[in-house]
């Protein structure tokens, strides 16, 4: 796909607190970009993985208090342990089961304040696949519909995108078991939740700036996830949303600014509430705009690395100089960052066609890629599309086997 614009991929980057605290990002860099825009790159710090923090997690957990978590440890190949958390039930435990994790769309209604111009997620969109809303293409994607997936030459089954990586990512432990890690194929989608930007927080970039089908707006990342952590997700514990369901910000042509810099557009965060219990949510933009193109995959990716490092705090070897790694090394399992296209090593898309739209999903790294020689996944692949045929060097010099 053609992008005109760098663009930055935030992945989860949280202080463990009740308050919203500055959360740095990642980038995916995109090809042909006009020199205003400059590169970045910002290693996320991740949860503290503090004895309490962790003995606060465990008991909400074992309470039902938050979502379905599970605990798992590794040798890894450099010879060091490494535990973490991920979304579900054990694929190493026996009674492997179904778990399906509520999650509610909540599409954004963003009005600019330098122009006035809205940006509404819950409407028709005339830049959009058949002049459809960007809730409504998120609703009918491989994100929430089954489709049928064969990875690495191996058949997983009609699933979502993201359970059919997580049963991939095992295969060798799951495979003809009912091993799934779901959302509703009919998600909660609530009425569209409207934000005025100031001035002081948002620019308007006319679509004539980079010759796109429709304006897109640029917003502070630090002002806007306060905003979600403060005002937007507690406003809604009416409508339902909270600790035991997966929230998920819809955002239309709307991206992110880090330190005046163009641009985030989607990223998976957690923080404790005022009761304080686990919250998780992402935010996912899709572009109509034109100036990244990419329908769901970045929300392919940020879903993908909720699943497997839903705090931000799992730790692998220092891996790096791969995907929007590249030139850097970094040690948390982000499932997504090593494959984000535009960086100029392989990274092999999905392409699923579901009515009348096709949609692109990101490939996503396996567990097995972080931490040892041997793949636990389908084919005896590395990654769920076949780039990765060994595991990761340690960085530097970084790269994969």
């Amino acid at each position: 796909m053609t992008r005109k614009i760098w663009r930055v991929i935030l992945s989860v980057i949280v202080t463990l607190s009740t308050a919203a605290p500055p959360a740095l990002g990642q980038q995916d860099q995109t090809q042909n970009a006009p020199p205003k825009f400059k590169r970045l790159y910002v290693v996320p710090k991740g949860i503290e993985k503090t004895p309490e923090n962790m003995a606060s997690i465990h008991s909400q957990v074992m309470s039902a208090t938050t979502i379905a978590l599970w605990n798992f440890s590794q040798v890894a190949y450099d010879s060091n342990t490494y535990t973490g958390q991920m979304v579900g039930r054990s694929p190493f435990a026996r009674g492997r089961r179904a778990t399906t994790i509520p999650t509610i769309l909540i599409p954004m209604k963003i009005t600019m304040a330098d122009t006035k111009e809205v940006f509404d997620a819950s409407v028709a969109d005339p830049c959009a696949p058949g002049g459809k809303s960007v809730s409504t293409l998120i609703v009918n994607s491989p994100i929430f519909q089954n489709s049928s997936f064969t990875m690495n030459g191996t058949s997983i089954g009609s699933l979502q995108y993201v359970d059919a990586f997580q049963r991939a990512n095992f295969w060798s432990l799951v495979g003809g078991t009912p091993y799934n890690t779901e959302f509703s194929s009919s998600p909660t989608v609530l009425s569209p939740v409207s934000l005025t930007v100031p001035a002081i927080d948002g620019t308007t970039i006319p679509a004539s700036m980079f010759g796109g089908c429709r304006d897109l707006a640029e917003v502070d990342y630090s002002w806007w996830d306060n905003e979600v952590q403060t005002v937007i997700l507690p406003s809604l514990s009416t409508k339902g949303v909270g600790p035991l369901n997966l929230p998920q910000l819809m955002l239309d042509s709307v991206a992110f600014t880090l330190s005046g810099q163009c641009c985030a557009l989607g990223y998976h965060n957690a923080f404790l509430n005022t009761g304080g219990i686990l919250q998780t949510y992402t935010v996912n933009l899709y572009d109509t705009s034109g100036a990244f193109g990419g329908d769901i995959s970045v929300m392919s990716h940020e879903v993908g690395e909720w699943m497997d490092d839903p705090l931000g705090s799992n730790p692998t070897p220092v891996w790096g100089n791969e995907g929007q790694v590249v030139g850097g090394c970094q040690n948390n399992l982000e499932v997504g960052d090593p494959l984000t296209p535009g960086f100029g090593t392989p990274s092999n898309s999905f392409s699923v066609t579901l009515g009348s739209v096709t949609y692109s999903l990101q490939e996503l790294a396996f567990y097995s890629w972080f931490y040892t020689s041997s793949s636990l996944g389908a084919g005896g692949k590395f990654s769920d599309n076949g780039t990765f045929g060994g595991n990761a060097k340690a960085c530097p010099p970084g790269g994969t086997n």
